[in-house]
C-alpha cells in the first residue's frame, strides 16, 4: 500500500475510483459491495479477482496479488512508484509540475531523454564499425535480435557521444546525472565512460532506457563495464531483458535467469523469451521482488563452474525469501548457458531442463554433499542439519515426505532416523505445524478463509474483539508473519485514534504486507463476522495449546531430576497446569 502522508498522493487517491483504473485493464462484474473479474497476473478461467472499492483495494484469491491504485499499475504495466506517481496524477487532473516532485520526475524524464538518445546513437554506429559486427556475427547473433535488444558500439574515442549529445541540445549537467561521462579533474573536462565496447541498453519495465552495460571486442579488462547507480537506474532494482521478455513471463508463470547480458540475449534468440539477467552483480533481494510481481516459479541457470554454482546456492536463499518456487539448472562444467544451446539447439536444450532441473533443496543438498564424506556419520547429521530448515518450511506434507525418502535413500540411512533428526533440529515439533510465534494450531479453513484470517479481520473491525484477544492473547500468535504485523500496526494507530482502519489503509507498506492486508480488508466487508462464543472458542484454544507446551516441557524436566524437592514443585506445577487444562476444556478462558 502506498503511504498517503504525502498530500499530494492523497489528493490523487481521493480523486480516483480504483474500480475505473482496474476496469482499464479487467473487465469487472458488480455482485454485492465488490467487483470481480479474471485476474491480470495469472491465467484463469473462473473469476478470482475482486476489487473492494470502500477500501480502493484489490485481491486475487488464485494467486494472491493484492494492493491499491499505485500497485496495480505498477504491476500491469511494468511501472516504478514515480512513473505510476505521474500516470495517476495525471488520470486525476492532480499537477506536480510546483510540486518538489514533479520537478524530481521532470529531472527524471529529461536524464531518460539523454539515455534515449545515447542508446540510438551507439545503435547507429554499430552498422558503422567493421570489427564491432564481426564480433556480433561471431557470437551468432542475427539482426532480429540485434534491433529486439538495441545493440550498439561506442567508439574508441574520448568525447565522441558527449560532442554528439551537446550538438543534439542536451545540456552537461544531465549527460553527466546519466553517467555516461565522467569528470577528469586534472584537465577539469570530462571524457566518454564508454568506449570501444559493445553496448547494451538496460530498459525499465515501462520500455525508457535507464543505463548500459558495455563489452570489449577482445580480452581487454575489465570486460564489462556498468552505468553507475543514477537517479534514474539502480543495478540491484532492475533486471536486464525484462522489459523484452515480461508478457512471455506471464503466459508462463516461470522465469529463467541467467547471469549475463549475453547468455540472456542468446535465450531470446533461441525462443526462451522468459528469460532475464542480472546486472553485473550477485542477485538482490530487490531483483527477487521485481520477478515475483510477473511469476511465481524461477529456475536458476548459471555457468556450471564452481564459481557458477557457488552463486546459484546463494541466489537459490534469496529466491525462496521471497516466496518464489525455485529450480535449478545444473550446467555441464565449464559451460554456459550460451555455449549449451549452441550445441544443443533449441528443442534439446528444452529437454535438457525438463530432465535436469532440480528443486533448490535437492540442489543445495547436493552441494552439501561435496567434499563430505558421506561414510561418517557426522557428516550426515551436518547434511540432515544444513537441509532441515528448507524441508520444515515446506507447506505440503507430501513435499516434507518426499525430501525425508530422499534423505534417506542419499544418506543410506532410515526413513524414521531421518525424521528424529529432523525434528531435533527443528524449533517446533517434528511435525512441523508449530509456526514461528510458538502456537500449535491446524490450519482451519473456513470457506475461503483460514482461522487466523476470520479472528484478523474480526479484530480489524471491531476494536471490542480486538482489546478482548491482545489482552487475552497478545497479538504475535499468527501462522503467518505479515498477520502479527497488520495487528502490531492497528494496535499502534488505534491509540487515540477512531478511526484506525482507515489509517491503516494509509500505513501498510511493502508487497507481501500489502498483499496480506488486501486479502484481510475483502474479509472485513464481508457480511456476518465472527460471533462472541467464536472467539472466546479461540482464545480457549491458543491458551490451552500454551500451556500444554509448558506441559510437556516440564515433564521432560522431570526426567531429568535428581533432587526430590526440586521434583515435588515441579510436580504441583504440573498439577496445576492440569488443572487450568481442564477448566477451558469445559469452557472457561483464564
Amino acid at each position: 500500500m502506498t503511504r498517503y502522508d504525502d498530500p499530494v498522493i492523497r489528493e490523487i487517491i481521493d480523486r480516483l475510483n480504483i474500480v475505473d483504473i482496474v476496469a482499464e485493464t479487467v473487465n469487472l462484474t458488480r455482485k454485492g459491495n465488490r467487483y470481480w473479474g479474471l485476474c491480470p497476473f495469472h491465467d484463469e478461467k473462473t473469476a478470482s479477482f475482486t476489487v473492494t472499492p470502500e477500501r480502493n483495494m484489490y485481491y486475487c484469491f488464485g494467486c494472491h496479488a493484492g494492493g491499491d491504485a499505485f500497485s496495480f499499475v505498477m504491476k500491469t504495466r511494468g511501472l516504478d512508484f514515480k512513473e505510476a506517481l505521474e500516470l495517476l496524477a495525471g488520470k486525476a487532473g492532480v499537477e506536480l509540475a510546483n510540486q518538489p516532485r514533479g520537478r524530481e520526475l521532470d529531472r527524471r524524464k529529461r536524464i531518460i531523454e539523454v539515455n534515449q538518445a545515447a542508446a540510438e546513437y551507439y545503435h547507429q554506429v554499430l552498422a558503422k564499425v567493421p570489427e564491432a559486427m564481426t564480433y556480433i556475427s561471431g557470437r551468432g547473433l542475427d539482426q532480429d535480435i540485434v534491433e529486439k535488444f538495441h545493440l550498439g558500439f561506442a567508439m574508441d574515442q574520448w568525447n565522441h557521444l558527449e560532442d554528439y549529445l551537446l550538438r543534439k541540445g542536451y545540456s552537461q549537467e544531465y549527460i553527466k546525472a546519466s553517467g555516461l561521462i565522467k569528470r577528469n579533474d586534472r584537465r577539469n573536462s570530462y571524457y566518454d565512460l564508454f568506449r570501444a565496447r559493445i553496448m547494451f541498453p538496460i530498459y525499465n519495465q515501462s520500455g525508457s532506457v535507464i543505463g548500459f552495460g558495455g563489452r570489449v571486442l577482445d580480452d581487454g579488462m575489465p570486460k564489462y563495464l556498468n552505468t553507475p547507480d543514477t537517479e534514474v537506474y539502480s543495478k540491484r532494482q532492475n533486471l536486464y531483458g525484462l522489459y523484452q521478455g515480461k508478457e512471455a513471463i506471464r503466459q508462463s508463470n516461470e522465469v529463467l535467469l541467467v547471469e549475463g547480458y549475453m547468455d540472456c540475449i542468446r535465450m531470446h534468440q533461441f525462443g526462451f523469451i522468459n528469460c532475464v539477467a542480472t546486472l553485473g552483480t550477485a542477485l538482490t533481494k530487490e531483483q527477487a521482488s521485481l520477478m515475483h510481481r510477473y511469476a511465481e516459479n524461477v529456475i536458476i541457470i548459471y555457468d556450471g563452474d564452481e564459481a557458477g554454482q557457488r552463486e546459484a546456492l546463494r541466489a537459490s536463499s534469496i529466491l525462496v525469501g521471497e516466496g518464489l518456487k525455485t529450480s535449478v539448472l545444473t550446467l555441464p562444467e565449464g559451460k554456459d548457458p550460451d555455449e549449451l544451446l549452441e550445441l544443443s539447439g533449441k528443442e534439446e536444450f528444452r529437454r535438457y531442463i525438463k530432465n535436469n532441473k532440480t528443486t533448490h533443496i535437492e540442489f543445495r543438498l547436493n552441494r552439501y554433499m561435496i567434499g563430505e564424506n558421506m561414510a561418517d556419520l557426522e557428516a550426515k547429521i551436518r547434511v540432515i542439519s544444513t537441509v532441515s530448515p528448507d524441508i520444515k518450511a515446506l507447506n505440503s506434507e507430501l513435499e516434507k515426505d518426499f525430501y525425508v525418502k530422499l534423505l534417506s535413500r542419499r544418506l543410506a540411512l532410515e526413513e524414521n532416523l531421518v525424521r528424529r533428526e529432523l525434528a531435533r533440529n527443528a524449533t517446533g515439533r517434528a511435525d512441523g505445524s508449530r509456526n514461528k510465534t510458538g502456537n500449535y494450531r491446524d490450519n482451519i479453513q473456513y470457506g475461503n478463509y483460514s482461522i487466523d484470517e476470520k479472528i484478523l479481520a474480526a479484530m480489524l473491525s471491531n476494536e471490542e474483539i480486538f482489546v478482548q484477544i491482545r489482552d487475552a492473547i497478545g497479538i504475535r500468535f499468527f501462522k503467518q508473519e505479515e498477520y502479527s504485523q497488520l495487528a502490531e500496526l492497528y494496535n499502534s494507530l488505534a491509540r487515540g485514534n477512531d478511526h484506525p482502519l482507515e489509517e491503516m489503509d494509509r500505513n501498510v507498506q511493502g508487497e507481501a504486507l500489502q498483499a496480506a492486508y488486501a486479502r484481510i480488508v475483502t474479509l472485513v466487508s464481508e457480511p456476518g463476522q465472527m460471533s462472541k462464543m467464536e472467539v472466546e472458542s479461540f482464545i480457549r484454544q491458543v491458551q490451552r495449546h500454551r500451556v500444554k507446551a509448558r506441559w510437556h516441557k516440564m515433564l521432560k524436566r522431570m526426567e531429568k531430576l535428581d533432587n526430590h524437592s526440586d521434583f515435588k514443585d515441579l510436580l504441583g506445577f504440573i498439577l496445576e497446569i492440569d488443572r487450568f487444562l481442564k477448566h477451558t476444556q469445559e469452557g472457561g478462558t483464564v
